[in-house]
C-alpha cells in the first residue's frame, strides 16, 4: 500500500466506520480472493507477458469482477498517434458507453468516468526504458498527461485514472494536491501471493484488509454518489473529505503539543546538558538555546516525515536498524512499561548518541545502509555549536521523542502518521515557534510569545529545510 493521496488513518481505521465496508458481504470477498487467485495462478514475477497478453488475461478480468464488465471502452488515436491517449475510457454504465460511441474520438470523454492505462506484467510504472522502441515513456508521467488532458476534453467529467501492470494497481486524481505523490497503491501480487513478488517486511497490512481496501476504492460504484451520503459525494470524495479531517485534527494537537511542552523542554535539556551554559542565562545564551532547539526540533520532524513516506529507507533491514522508527518504538516499549526491568538513566545520553549517529548518516549519507547524502544545511553542526557540545539524558529526551511520536487520545496511544501530514502543516508548526522567545523563571526555561505572534489558525508557511531536504538527496 503505497501513496499519500488517502490517509494511512483512514485507510486502515476510518474505512472501517463506512457504509461501504460494513455492507460488503464476507463471501462477496471470498468470491473476490478466489477468483482474483484464479486469475493470477499461471504467473510469477519473471513471467513475460506482453501488454496485450496482460490486458485480455488479467487486467481486463479483474475490471470485470470489479463490476466494469463491458464498460471499459478501448482507446484509439487519430492520425496512429497512440500515444496521446489512455487505453481505455471507463464507462459509468452501458448508456454511457453507447453515447460515447456514436461520439467522435475526442468528444467520446464527456461519457467517461475515469481513464485506465496498462501496462506490460510487472512493468515499472516509475521508470521509463529509452531503448524499448514500444514503451520508452514513464507509466505514472504518462497517466498525469492523459488525466489532465481527459479532464479538459471530458468538461471535468473524468477526474481519476487507473495505472496497472496488472499486478500493481494505482489510483490517481486529477484534482490532489500533488498529482505525482498523491496517488493509491495497492500490489494485488503481493496479496495472492504471486511466486517471486517481493513482501513488504514492514507492511502492516494484512492480506483480507487489503483485499477489501482494492475492493472498495477501485470497484465502479466507488466513482458513483453514495444513496447514504446526504451530500451525494462519491466514495473517493468521502474518503478524501474524511483525510483532510484527520490531517488538519492531527496537525493542530501536534503544534499545541510542541507549544506547550515539547519545545520548552528540550530547550531545557539543551541548556541543562550544555558544558558553557551561561547562569544565569542572558539574552543572548537563551537566543542560542531557542535556535539550537529550533533545529533539533526539525530534525526530528525531518525524519520522522521522511521515514513515514518512505523518503528515508526505512524499508530497508539496514537502515531500519539505526532508523529513528526503531528508537522511537523502544522509548515506546519501556515508557509503557512492556519490560519491567526497563528504566531511563538521568545520566547517560545513549538515545542523544543514536540520533548523532543517525543525523550524521543523514548529512553524510552511508552505502552500508543503503543511505544516500541529504543536501542542505538541517544536518550541519557548524551552524549550531551548542548541538556539538551538549548532551541530553535519557530520561530527559525519552518523553520528548516518544510526544512526538504518539497521539494523547485513547488508552492506546496511537502513533501519529507523519505520512498523513503535509509539509504545509509541519511548515506551519514552524513558522508558529518563530514568534516564541525564551525566558529564564524560577530556574527553569520557558517559551512565551511574542507580542506579534499569531493565533493557530493563522497561515501556513513551508520551511525550506524540510522541502530541500526531501527533494534534493544526492544519489
Amino acid at each position: 500500500m503505497q501513496g499519500q493521496l488517502f490517509t494511512q488513518a483512514f485507510l486502515l481505521n476510518g474505512i472501517q466506520t463506512t457504509p461501504v465496508w460494513d455492507s460488503l458481504p464476507g463471501d462477496t470477498l471470498e468470491d473476490l480472493s478466489r477468483s482474483l487467485r484464479e486469475i493470477f495462478s499461471p504467473y510469477h514475477s519473471g513471467s513475460d507477458l506482453n501488454e496485450a497478453t496482460t490486458e485480455q488475461e488479467i487486467i481486463l478480468k479483474v475490471l470485470a469482477l470489479l463490476d466494469w464488465s463491458d464498460l471499459a471502452l478501448p482507446q484509439t488515436a487519430a492520425g496512429g498517434r497512440r500515444e496521446d491517449v489512455p487505453d481505455f475510457l471507463l464507462c459509468p454504465d452501458l448508456k454511457a458507453k453507447q453515447s460515447a460511441l456514436r461520439e467522435r474520438r475526442d468528444r467520446r470523454y464527456r461519457h467517461g468516468i475515469a481513464i485506465l492505462e496498462s501496462k506490460r506484467w510487472m512493468r515499472s510504472l516509475d521508470r521509463g526504458y529509452v531503448t524499448d522502441r514500444l514503451d520508452p515513456s514513464t507509466p505514472s508521467n504518462q497517466i498525469l498527461r492523459y488525466l489532465s488532458a481527459a479532464e479538459v476534453a471530458s468538461d471535468r467529467a473524468v477526474r481519476w485514472g487507473i495505472l496497472t501492470n496488472g499486478c500493481v494497481w494505482r489510483l490517481y486524481y486529477q484534482g490532489a494536491r500533488s498529482r505525482s505523490e498523491e496517488f493509491f497503491e495497492i500490489d494485488l501480487g503481493h496479496l495472492l501471493g504471486v511466486p517471486g513478488v517481493q513482501n513488504d517486511l514492514f507492511s502492516d497490512l494484512d492480506r483480507e484488509h487489503g483485499l477489501k481496501l482494492f475492493y472498495c476504492l477501485f470497484h465502479r460504484a466507488a466513482f458513483h454518489p453514495q444513496p447514504w451520503d446526504n451530500d451525494q459525494r462519491t466514495f473517493h470524495q468521502v474518503a478524501l473529505a474524511e483525510a483532510r479531517l484527520y490531517e488538519e485534527k492531527v496537525s493542530k494537537t501536534l503544534g499545541e503539543r510542541v507549544f506547550a511542552t515539547v519545545f520548552p523542554d528540550l530547550a531545557n535539556a539543551l541548556a541543562k546538558g550544555d558544558p558553557e551554559a551561561r547562569v544565569p542565562p542572558t539574552r543572548a545564551y537563551l537566543d542560542e538555546v531557542r535556535d539550537a532547539a529550533l533545529i533539533l526540533l526539525y530534525r526530528l520532524l525531518f525524519v520522522l516525515y521522511a521515514e513515514d513516506r518512505h523518503l528515508l529507507p526505512v524499508r530497508d533491514a539496514r537502515y531500519h536498524h539505526y532508523s529513528l522508527r526503531k528508537l522511537r518504538e523502544d522509548i515506546r516499549d519501556k515508557r509503557d512499561k512492556r519490560d519491567k526491568n526497563a528504566a531511563f538513566s538521568t545520566t547517560a545520553s545513549r538515545i542523544w548518541d543514536e540520533l548523532a549517529s543517525l543525523f550524521g548518516a543523514i548529512r553524510q549519507g552511508d552505502s552500508a545502509l543503503g543511505l544516500p547524502a541529504y543536501n542542505g544545511g538541517l544536518f550541519d553542526d557548524a551552524e549550531t555549536p551548542l548541538l556539538a557540545r551538549t548532551r541530553i539524558s535519557d530520561a530527559e529526551l525519552a518523553p520528548i521523542i516518544d510526544e512526538l511520536s504518539r497521539r494523547s487520545d485513547g488508552l492506546l496511544r496511537a502513533w501519529i502518521n507523519y505520512r498523513d501530514l503535509s509539509v504545509v502543516h509541519l511548515g506551519s508548526i514552524y513558522e508558529r515557534l518563530l514568534e516564541f522567545r525564551l525566558e529564564a523563571e524560577a530556574e527553569r526555561i520557558v517559551a512565551r510569545p511574542t507580542s506579534f505572534a499569531r493565533r493557530v489558525s493563522g497561515s501556513y508557511y513551508t520551511h525550506d529545510d524540510l522541502v530541500r531536504g526531501t527533494s534534493s538527496r544526492r544519489a
